[in-house]
């Protein structure tokens, strides 16, 4: 069980392009996912921002494009920035959407 989860709209499913670096080692391939999501600002605002990450299986995620989702995630500090990742088997769920209120006039 993750203690963070990110919460946000799934925009996006892609393959990393591949290729090899100047040491001859491969890179990409990967199946990243495109989360686009609030972030609350100290001001009492929030921004949208979109954030990649990689999933391990991306056929948990295809169903899901356009839905908002919540999934486990993990974090990693490197200096002023965060990297986040989704953990090994951890699975995404669909938000619940909150119910429609109607308003109705009675005469």
């Amino acid at each position: 069980m993750s203690m963070l989860t990110m919460n946000g709209q799934l925009l996006n499913i892609y393959v990393s392009p591949k290729g090899q670096n100047k040491a001859g080692e491969d890179y990409g391939g990967d199946d990243k996912i495109q989360l686009l999501g609030d972030v609350p600002l100290p001001n009492g605002e929030t921004r949208k921002e979109m954030f990649t990450l990689k999933a391990h299986n991306v056929s948990d995620f295809k169903n899901l494009v356009g839905k908002e989702i919540s999934v486990p995630v993990g974090a990693i500090a490197n200096g002023k920035a965060v990297t986040f990742f989704i953990p090994k088997g951890s699975l995404p769920s669909v938000q619940s959407s909150t119910p429609s209120r109607r308003i109705e006039n009675s005469l």
